[in-house]
């Protein structure tokens, strides 16, 4: 229960990633690539939570973008977390209470895992959304990589993007409030080649 003027912290609420903590290996992007380390899925969570933020009204207080598009997430409305360095936080801005409620279905041999995140309140807010076209288009490189941990990638170019919200008050809110703009610069993607003949994700 987030209660009017607290702070969430997504780094705070799941904890260090660790096994003992329950966490499991999956891919993560470092140095502009993906890898697998501790802690896949995260990133999925802090996106699903954003933007169940984001349409409740909620004020952001933190959130960063991937450094580069993932296709799977909505454009320009999503956020990764690093324990230590990048959090998700938003704050209840409005004048109730603010039940949060995160449920995961696992993935099963033959379906994905499914993130729904829900937020339970008065209504204080109608919010609507639109995007930019994608602009200051940048073109993808070339990396061969020689580790025996190399996961192969077909990039892709970077791009900006803006996205718009929109708040319409909801009786007895009387407030207005202006549009809010949320900025993304997507760097692009590089492609991956493996070179090594042993690695895990290796392509010719």
């Amino acid at each position: 229960m987030l209660k009017p003027g607290e702070t969430f912290s997504l780094n705070d609420t799941v904890g260090e990633r660790t096994r003992e903590n329950g966490f499991t290996e999956g891919y993560i992007i470092r140095d502009g690539i993906p890898v697998t380390d501790l802690g896949g899925g995260v990133s999925q969570m802090a996106t699903t939570t954003f933007n169940a933020m984001f349409f409740a009204g909620l004020e952001d207080v933190e959130h960063k973008p991937h450094s580069f598009y993932i296709d799977r997430y909505p454009i320009g409305r999503e956020a990764t977390v690093a324990r230590g360095a990048i959090d998700l936080q938003f704050k209840n801005d409005t004048p109730y209470g603010v039940l949060i409620y995160a449920n995961v279905t696992p993935a099963t041999p033959t379906s994905s895992g499914v993130v729904t995140v829900s937020m339970y309140s008065t209504k204080h807010w109608n919010i609507t959304t639109s995007e930019s076209e994608r602009y200051n288009i940048t073109k993808a490189k070339v990396r061969k990589i020689d580790t025996k941990k190399c996961h192969a990638n077909e990039g892709y170019g970077g791009f900006d993007i803006d996205v718009k919200r929109y708040f319409e008050p909801v009786s007895p809110n009387t407030e207005t409030r202006e549009p809010e703009t949320f900025s993304t610069t997507y760097t692009p993607s590089d492609t991956v080649i493996c070179t090594n003949p042993d690695a895990e994700d290796n392509v010719s």
